[in-house]
Formats: C-alpha cells, sequence, structure tokens
C-alpha cells in the first residue's frame, strides 16, 4: 500500500484517497452525525468481523440511520479494499454517516448515507506499560449514545489532550457518578484479590469487541471475571490493569495517576491467548 496515497471505498466506488470527496453539506461533517467502527486486519483478513457489524448494525438502527449496504456486500468491500492496497496487517475503519440533509438538525429521512472505508497502518505496539490520568472528560449515566461508536469524539479528543498535557499516555473518562469507564480509545480491567474486573456497560461504557473477546478469553483460563463501577483511587491499588482495543489487543498499564501499579501473570496469559485467536483466525479464515 503507498502511504502517500492508498486506495479507500467511499459510496460505491474506489479511489486514490487524494481524490475522493465528500460533500461539504454532509451531515457527519457538520454535526458528527455518524457512526464507526475499527476492525483490525490480520493475515489480510478482517478479525471479528461478525462481532463489529453487531455493534454497527445496532448503531445504525439507534440512530436511525439506513445502512446502505448488508454486512456481507460489505465484507465484500473490504476483501477487495485490502488486496488493492496490498497489505496484510493494517486497520480497517468503516464510517457511515446520515449524508446530506437540510441545514440544521432536524432530518428528513431521506438523506443518503455516506459510507467511507479506509485502511491504515496498525499503531506501534507501546515498548513499555502505559501510564493513564484522570480527564476532565466525563460520560452522563444513562446516555443513550454511550453505546455507541459514534463520529462525535470529542470526549476522547478532550480526554486524550489532557492527558498529553499531563505528560501520561492516556486519560480516563469518568462518568456522572465519578466512577472511571474507559479511556480515550480502550477499555479497561484490572485485578483485585484474585478476580478480574472491568466497568459495566451500564455505566456508559462503549461495548468494546475486544473487551467481549477478553471477558470470553478470560473465562476460558478459569478466571472469574466481575463487571463493577470503579473509582480511579481504587484502581491505584490494583494488583494490575490493562486496556483493550481493536486497533491495539491486549496493553498493560504501568501507572494510574502517578502511582506505580504492578504485574500479574494474567495479563501476560490474556495477551498470549489474544495472540491465538489471531492465529486461529488466520489459519481458518473466518
Amino acid at each position: 500500500m503507498s502511504s502517500t496515497d492508498p486506495v479507500a471505498f467511499l459510496n460505491g466506488d474506489f479511489f486514490l484517497t487524494s481524490i475522493a470527496q465528500i460533500p461539504v453539506g454532509d451531515r457527519g461533517f457538520l454535526y458528527g452525525d455518524g457512526l464507526y467502527e475499527t476492525i483490525r486486519v490480520h493475515d489480510a483478513r478482517p478479525f471479528l468481523w461478525e462481532w463489529h457489524m453487531m455493534r454497527f448494525t445496532d448503531g445504525a438502527v439507534s440512530l436511525g440511520i439506513t445502512q446502505p449496504q448488508t454486512t456481507e456486500s460489505l465484507l465484500g468491500n473490504v476483501n477487495e479494499l485490502i488486496r488493492r492496497n496490498s497489505i496484510s496487517e493494517s486497520v480497517i475503519r468503516i464510517a457511515l454517516s446520515r449524508g446530506v440533509g437540510e441545514r440544521g438538525y432536524g432530518v428528513t429521512g431521506e438523506e443518503q448515507p455516506t459510507l467511507l472505508i479506509t485502511q491504515h497502518s496498525p499503531p506501534t505496539t507501546p515498548a513499555k506499560p502505559l501510564s493513564l490520568v484522570n480527564t476532565s472528560a466525563r460520560v452522563a449515566i444513562g446516555d443513550p449514545l454511550a453505546k455507541v461508536k459514534s463520529a462525535n469524539k470529542l470526549g476522547s479528543i478532550l480526554a486524550k489532550r489532557d492527558a498529553v498535557a499531563q505528560g501520561a499516555d492516556d486519560g480516563l473518562i469518568l462518568n456522572s457518578d465519578g466512577n472511571v469507564t474507559e479511556t480515550s480509545s480502550a477499555n479497561l480491567f484490572w485485578m483485585e484479590g484474585g478476580t478480574l474486573h472491568t466497568p459495566p456497560v451500564s455505566d456508559s461504557v462503549l461495548p468494546g469487541v475486544t473487551r467481549r473477546l477478553v471477558i470470553e478469553l478470560a473465562s476460558a483460563l478459569g478466571q472469574t471475571v466481575r463487571e463493577e463501577s470503579v473509582a480511579s483511587d481504587r484502581l491505584q491499588q490494583a494488583d494490575a490493569v490493562f486496556v483493550t482495543s481493536a486497533a491495539t489487543g491486549v496493553i498493560a498499564v504501568g501507572q494510574v495517576n502517578g502511582c506505580a501499579i504492578g504485574t500479574h501473570p494474567l495479563v501476560y496469559q490474556l495477551q498470549n491467548a489474544y495472540d491465538a485467536e489471531l492465529a486461529q483466525h488466520a489459519a481458518v479464515g473466518y
């Protein structure tokens, strides 16, 4: 894949990204009126495709945006994009907006959705465990948009900006009850008292696809998993902390709000189990 001008898929056709165009009246640009999925590609195959499409479809239904393609035809276009760009290890981003509509927040139902698929180099695996800090980013308990991977990511942008300003790798987003939900781009897990914990989706946590996989992998390892609310000061006392995302998999955390966090064998076991899932995925081609 050319690093300067890869191919993208836009509204039914393939274009070089340098010439692909989205109308200035697109509501995704004007209002963040849309959603997206980030999918890891391993050995030229999208990983956990079915789970990503379940969340993508649920999100589109929640927002009332018509999907212009079936998940089967969408997969065909993703595979063709991977072939054209000739890169086997990457991240695919599928973005769907409501499209061009009337000015203002009202919708008519006559909008024609915009569908954009792009391919990107995977992020570099961190050389050391991450440092996390509290940020000013907040999400309200009960917010119906919390379960949608919305095109409006200002909260995540704020969390990342605050973290960088504090010299940390990533920022923690708290909810209106003061509990930690996730980082700017990943779900959160911690070990405490021999039990693996993660904040519940009901705390306004995005239902992450990799989060779901890790819960299954932990259970297969005989590890109890408990969904439980958590304050950041409790995280600082955890036996181990790690984060999960489609782009990076399972990444250890070494510091929360300046407090050093220890390690736990389960983190390495889950990293190995995740890598094994990737290898199996490549072998069977699902």
